[in-house]
């Protein structure tokens, strides 16, 4: 009898589970990469929130200097096998808006694209990496923390 009641109240448990709406929770980021209006940016790991796209699993961006070299690097990997294309840009902050130095445009059809270049640095100045991402049509941007030379 009591196994009987058990079974009752798990399926009844059950029932009302499968009914009640499924919510979604949002979460802001500390110190999240920048990006300009209108941008999305993806972070993700273990200090920040990854959005849901339709066809995009992952995409980053990052600047790393060592002496005057600026390593640029940026990468994108789809859900599935699509077209990827991504644009690399090396931005210094002049005043209140980034100008692009270099840039630099790499594309896959294998559902993942992923691009390092280095650039000799010149100037003083404060710089990042912003990507713009094309994955299977859907764009994204991406805007790495910034770094000083």
């Amino acid at each position: 009898m009591k196994l009987k009641q058990r079974l009752l109240t798990s399926l009844a448990l059950a029932a009302v589970l499968a009914v009640l709406p499924v919510g979604s929770s949002y979460a802001a980021e500390l110190e999240a990469p920048q990006a300009e209006a209108g941008a999305s940016v993806q972070t993700g790991g273990e200090e920040g929130i990854d959005p849901q796209y339709i066809n995009t699993s992952r995409i980053t961006a990052d600047l790393v200097i060592s002496g005057n070299n600026a390593h640029v690097y940026a990468s994108a990997i789809a859900k599935r096998v699509c077209k990827v294309t991504v644009t690399m840009r090396l931005q210094r902050k002049e005043g209140s808006s980034w100008q692009t130095k270099v840039s630099w445009v790499g594309s896959s059809t294998e559902g993942h694209k992923t691009m390092g270049e280095d650039f000799t640095l010149t100037q003083r100045g404060t710089y990042r990496t912003y990507a713009i991402f094309n994955v299977g049509g859907e764009e994204l941007t991406y805007t790495s923390v910034s770094q000083v030379y």
